[in-house]
């Protein structure tokens, strides 16, 4: 509860009450904010973010850190653009692929290891908070994403000075794109990608990513029931609809319930819609009986909430 304090003399400061209230919250809530560096380039569809993704293919850009919020298909994108297959296990039996794809964790020598293998290819790096977590992945990356043309790698160590296989050092062409959810600023490392890298921001609208969603997803029903619900929505992530439509042919007949508290930020909200779908309650007074007792909030409540979802969301039932 927040406290009203007061001055010496007895006065009530209602805006210093309110700071004191606010403080901690902002507080938490500036920590969570990712950062989006000066100098990225914004993107809010599919055709630009293809249209880049093209170029470094081509090889006309050297270094691209693709930034963006989950679940919008970046990684896809790159994979698709760079035609990476989702299933290839990199090991040196596939060396002679075309393109590196490093996704998770990886010891600092296996990355070192696979970039020998794979040098002058393209190299794909999809964790990058994961690897400048890890001082010597750090080592690694800063000469790979140096600004030169032809850069040296090295790795002096008992592990390549007594192995015939794999050099102590080597050079290198190899174009790199870095793929990261949040950008944080937070040591030089991690800086002085700002100056060396095209950064890309990409910021889809849901609706971009329900279209985009259309031109793979095959289940009709959990795609519209989204489609409906979409001004609703406050981030969208391709995830919902795998996870909607695995659900929906498991035989759960709730899904779009659960779905509902998924997607929906606001809980009294979610519960209202839910409610609108539970077929055992046949009457308006039982359903806001139902909200009562799940979120301990007045009729009123209710009645507010559920004008606001007919507003924006679809027919009450709607399948």
């Amino acid at each position: 509860m927040c406290r009203v304090f007061r001055h010496r003399r007895g006065a009530v400061s209602k805006s210093h009450s309110r700071r004191k209230c606010t403080t901690r919250s902002d507080m938490r809530a500036r920590t969570r904010t990712p950062i989006r560096p000066k100098e990225a380039i914004r993107l809010a569809t599919y055709s630009q973010l293809d249209l880049y993704l093209t170029k470094f293919a081509a090889g006309e850009l050297g270094l691209v850190l693709l930034l963006g919020r989950h679940g919008t298909g970046k990684s896809e994108s790159v994979k698709r653009t760079l035609r990476v297959s989702t299933n290839e296990a990199w090991s040196r039996e596939n060396a002679q692929a075309d393109v590196l794809h490093v996704e998770g964790h990886i010891k600092p020598f296996g990355l070192y290891v696979s970039l020998w293998e794979h040098r002058n290819r393209p190299i794909v790096l999809d964790d990058l908070d994961r690897l400048y977590a890890d001082a010597d992945c750090v080592r690694l990356l800063k000469p790979l994403c140096n600004s030169e043309p032809v850069r040296r790698i090295s790795w002096l160590t008992n592990l390549t000075l007594h192995n015939e296989d794999i050099p102590f050092s080597f050079s290198t062409t190899s174009r790199v794109i870095l793929i990261a959810n949040e950008w944080r600023t937070v040591n030089p490392n991690v800086r002085a990608l700002e100056d060396r890298a095209i950064i890309l921001h990409f910021e889809p609208s849901n609706a971009e990513v329900h279209r985009q969603v259309a031109t793979w997803f095959r289940d009709d029903e959990v795609y519209a029931f989204i489609g409906r619900i979409l001004p609703c929505i406050k981030s969208l992530s391709m995830r919902h609809y795998w996870k909607a439509s695995q659900l929906r042919r498991a035989g759960f007949t709730d899904w779009r319930k659960s779905l509902l508290e998924m997607v929906l930020p606001d809980t009294q909200l979610a519960c209202v819609a839910a409610i609108q779908l539970e077929s055992a309650l046949h009457s308006e007074s039982e359903r806001v009986q139902r909200f009562v007792q799940v979120t301990g909030c007045s009729r009123a409540t209710y009645f507010r909430r559920k004008k606001k979802w007919a507003a924006t969301g679809p027919p009450y039932g709607a399948e």
